[in-house]
């Protein structure tokens, strides 16, 4: 087999392979993880998704991303296109939400170290149980007193109403 060259592969959760599609072999090798200059990640925990255009490029990414990682799938670029979305709201609008937290905090004086525990334990209870078991809080218990009470306090920020809103009543309406 010719060796893979850079411009033969993409890294991408949303763009399909037909971007490289005027290579003889081509393919993405698409590791599931967030990624920043200054922390490191243990990549032998990363999922990596492969999926490529012939079974010789596939057999080759395959196997150089189990030297990387312990968890390697096959899929196609539908599944890889489904599979970004769902990471968009699992860490991006997760991450948009502790921004909020952390913004509520600030406004009346307080750290979003204080969230940090409860944060931990949220993430550890997914391990091993499914998001919609272990949903808690005033929208799981349809407590309409405490959510009234949370939109007023937001009343200075629209924005934030909206989306406490909106999810409020998916949690309500999925329970």
């Amino acid at each position: 087999m010719k060796h893979l060259r850079i411009k033969d592969l993409l890294s991408s959760g949303s763009i399909g392979m037909n971007v490289i599609s005027d290579f003889d072999n081509n393919g993405i090798f698409y590791p599931l993880q967030t990624f920043s200059k200054d922390k490191g990640v243990d990549i032998s925990s990363v999922p990596f998704c492969i999926e490529a255009n012939n079974t010789e490029t596939q057999n080759t990414l395959f196997n150089l991303a189990k030297t990387l990682s312990n968890n390697v799938q096959l899929i196609t670029s539908e599944q890889r296109k489904v599979i970004h979305l769902a990471a968009v709201f699992a860490c991006n609008f997760s991450n948009n939400m502790y921004a909020i937290a952390d913004d509520i905090l600030l406004q009346n004086g307080m750290d979003l170290n204080l969230l940090k525990p409860l944060i931990k334990e949220t993430a550890n209870k997914i391990q091993k149980d499914s998001p919609k078991h272990v949903q808690t809080g005033p929208a799981r218990r349809n407590d309409q007193e405490v959510i009234k009470n949370h939109i007023q306090m937001l009343a200075d920020s629209k924005d934030y109403q909206d989306i406490y809103e909106l999810i409020t009543n998916n949690i309500i309406k999925n329970k």
